[in-house]
């Protein structure tokens, strides 16, 4: 048995064994138990101290709960707003009391801005929409922090630039009114780009745009470059004007693209990405490796309708598949879960059942005395991206 994952007990998709229609491959009750299951056993134990960020606190079992309360599924299930606005309040309570930073402005997994935008969702789904406004003036203190080059380093997703600009689509996609302005997104976007040739230069990489983290060129979603050139795609320069051309001018667009190129030369035989620009080490996490890398790609195939890109999706999907069911934990970040969504996305991007089929034997895992046995239990068990919340 590796030491990461747990060897892929599971025949795969086969249309004749196990059918085409939905209900033949998900059994919705055994989803259903599972959820209420794991939302019990975090109500029992988030009494506890938790951090109060969405990554591992209080603010990411409130975003669960709104989670919850957008399905037909689960809404009634709990009083599902109630108690996220009770979970983001002790959230907010928490952070009140801490001695805060510019870096807290703006990291939205690990600090304040993704506390106040759940918060502004939360609020916004009870009609109140004087407490949401409030809710998205704090999300903006962070702005001035992401949109000046000089003073604060980070451009990744648990702390960085890129994490920040994907607050703010979440909130516009969520928010009818969508309340940050392009200006405000683009203004970052610049910082990013000004920022990533920078580096680029002065490691003297064959890349146009490149990132560090803690002086590491990490390639994958959580602290590294895929996520950050993920963030620039969902950026309003790659909205089409009257004549269906990106708004993006022709050097920006080459400087992302030839960088998304770049990344896509790194991809092994196996369907992975190393850790590092500059490493040859591999894991099958979201965090690290072809679980999060994922998303770019998918992001690109929508973008560009190049063929490559959907390829490098699907070489991804097969990794995961083989080495996806991680010893780490249930959760997100480095866990089952987040390995199981890439499938849930490949459905989504193709329509093929095979996906919808690995997604629901990943479910499956979750309840087998192997997984519930010879589990490496996260830090955070309990927690969005370490732990059950993160699975619900």
């Amino acid at each position: 048995m590796s030491d990461r994952f747990f060897p892929n007990p599971y025949a795969d998709y086969d249309e004749k064994a196990h059918g085409t229609e939905y209900h033949s491959i998900v059994s919705r009750s055994s989803v259903i138990d599972l959820i209420v299951k794991y939302v019990g056993m975090i109500q029992n134990h988030t009494q506890t101290k938790m951090r109060e960020d969405l990554y591992v606190g209080t603010a990411g079992i409130a975003f669960m709960f709104w989670k919850l309360s957008r399905s037909e599924e689960t809404k009634n299930l709990f009083p599902c707003l109630k108690l996220a606005s009770k979970y983001i309040t002790e959230a907010k309570h928490h952070s009140a009391k801490k001695h805060r930073s510019s870096k807290d402005s703006v990291a939205f997994l690990c600090g304040d801005s993704g506390i106040a935008a759940v918060s502004a969702v939360i609020a916004h789904s009870q009609g109140n929409g004087h407490d949401a406004e409030n809710e998205v003036k704090i999300f903006l203190k962070g702005h001035p922090v992401c949109a000046t080059d000089g003073g604060y380093e980070a451009d990744e997703v648990l702390v960085g630039r890129a994490g920040y600009l994907h607050g703010s689509y979440w909130l516009n996609q969520t928010i009818a009114s969508k309340p940050i302005a392009n200006e405000t997104v683009t203004a970052i976007c610049k910082v990013i780009m000004t920022r990533g040739r920078r580096i680029a230069a002065s490691l003297q990489t064959a890349a146009p745009l490149m990132y560090e983290y803690h002086k590491k060129t990490y390639l994958g979603a959580a602290h590294g470059i895929c996520a950050i050139l993920h963030a620039l795609l969902e950026s309003p320069w790659f909205d089409r004007d009257d004549d269906g051309q990106f708004c993006v001018s022709p050097t920006k667009l080459s400087d992302i693209k030839n960088t998304i190129d770049y990344v896509l030369t790194m991809q092994n035989h196996e369907g992975n990405f190393p850790t590092r620009h500059d490493s040859n080490r591999t894991l099958v996490h979201w965090c690290h490796g072809c679980g999060g890398a994922i998303y770019l790609f998918a992001k690109a195939y929508l973008t560009f309708k190049e063929e490559k890109y959907l390829q490098c999706c699907r070489k991804c999907a097969d990794t995961i598949w083989h080495q996806g069911l991680l010893r780490k934990g249930p959760g997100i970040c480095h866990g089952v879960a987040g390995n199981g969504y890439a499938f849930l996305l490949m459905y989504r991007l193709t329509g093929e059942k095979c996906y919808l089929y690995r997604a629901a034997k990943f479910t499956e895992f979750l309840n087998s005395p192997t997984f519930a046995e010879q589990l490496l239990a996260p830090d955070r068990p309990y927690s969005l991206y370490e732990g059950l919340a993160g699975t619900c």
